[in-house]
């Protein structure tokens, strides 16, 4: 039975009062109000693309976040060199302090570094786990905004993807040098694109798809790390864009109440599209199935969806360009993703 709820919010100097209608499956809004961060954020028009990786080229290899170790990622650096790129390690790669490759000072001037040097045309990261987010107060990025290198990681890296996606710098959601090689499609698709090259998406149409078409810039990465930086200087900029979601060992509940922070701080309705990666490692519980979670929140939004695309936590992890500009298309056929700048 539905019931009728006062809610007042403050909003900015106003106070907003409206009556929703509530009932046992879904509180129907039509309207979310932008939360107080993104309100202020203005349409991102033009983004750059860092310069193509060639043979010869120098690429740093950096550890902002959990600690690794030397053995975990030289398998990585070594198909790095073969692609005859120039390998140069952070100080702090095999640093460990508590969870963290170092302490937060090791690893802010270890980044800061790679961002600094005007050789280094790629920066790739050696695991996510956490701490990057912690980095992003310390971080100059004068000289990334001059001259914009590649950055590539993803999971806990997703912090770092959206602060440079925010300054209107692209950036490159694919596999990190800790398990590099596991899938060898993803490592060469993410070779074709760095060196300039089309890698495009495509996937077969499933009942999760909506059809459609739209263009904008895709932003995102892990859902986790995007609910961290709701509210923050950080927050990641939804207007006009297709967001990227995907995570791991996440229970149905707390996808939930992660899509509820995007939709009640006004994120959702900002948006032109939206691409469902792996959720893997995650636990149903007495919840609902994953997919009817997402399309709570997706359907009334009336937007083209690509559901079920190989990138995230699996084994299988196809890079996908963030901050730039793409157009996914779905019919009752294909799902596709088109990344735009690259032939």
């Amino acid at each position: 039975m539905a019931s009728a709820l006062a809610l007042s919010s403050c909003h900015k100097e106003e106070i907003v009062n409206e009556i929703v209608q509530v009932d046992t499956t879904i509180v129907n809004v039509t309207e979310y109000k932008p939360s107080f961060i993104i309100q202020d954020f203005e349409p991102i028009t033009s983004t750059v693309l860092p310069v193509a990786l060639h043979e010869g080229d120098k690429v740093a290899i950096c550890a902002p976040s959990n600690a690794t170790s030397d053995e975990d990622i030289r398998d990585g650096i070594n198909t790095l060199k073969s692609w005859g790129l120039e390998v140069v390690e952070a100080k702090n790669l095999t640093l460990s302090y508590s969870r963290y490759s170092g302490t937060l000072d090791e690893r802010v001037t270890a980044l800061q570094d790679m961002l600094d040097d005007d050789e280094i045309r790629a920066i790739f990261m050696t695991r996510g786990g956490y701490g990057a987010a912690q980095l992003l107060p310390c971080l100059d990025w004068s000289k990334m905004k001059q001259a914009p290198k590649w950055i590539i990681g993803y999971s806990d890296i997703t912090a770092l993807h959206i602060a440079v996606n925010n300054m209107g710098i692209a950036s490159m959601h694919g596999p990190m040098m800790r398990g590099f090689n596991k899938d060898a499609a993803s490592v060469n698709a993410l070779k074709t694109l760095l060196f300039g090259g089309k890698a495009d998406i495509e996937i077969p149409y499933n009942d999760d798809c909506v059809k459609g078409t739209a263009t904008g810039r895709i932003v995102g990465g892990n859902l986790s790390l995007i609910y961290a930086m709701s509210g923050t200087a950080f927050d990641v900029n939804p207007i006009d864009a297709i967001l990227f979601i995907e995570d791991t060992g996440e229970a149905n509940y707390s996808v939930d109440r992660m899509l509820l922070n995007l939709q009640q701080s006004g994120k959702l309705e900002l948006l032109k599209g939206v691409i469902v990666g792996e959720f893997s490692g995650g636990s149903q519980g007495s919840d609902l199935p994953l997919n009817q979670i997402i399309h709570k929140y997706l359907d009334p939004l009336g937007i083209p969806v690509v559901y079920g695309v190989q990138s995230g936590h699996d084994t299988v992890n196809l890079p996908i360009i963030l901050g730039n500009e793409a157009t996914i298309t779905v019919d009752d056929k294909t799902a596709k993703i088109t990344f735009s700048g690259f032939e």
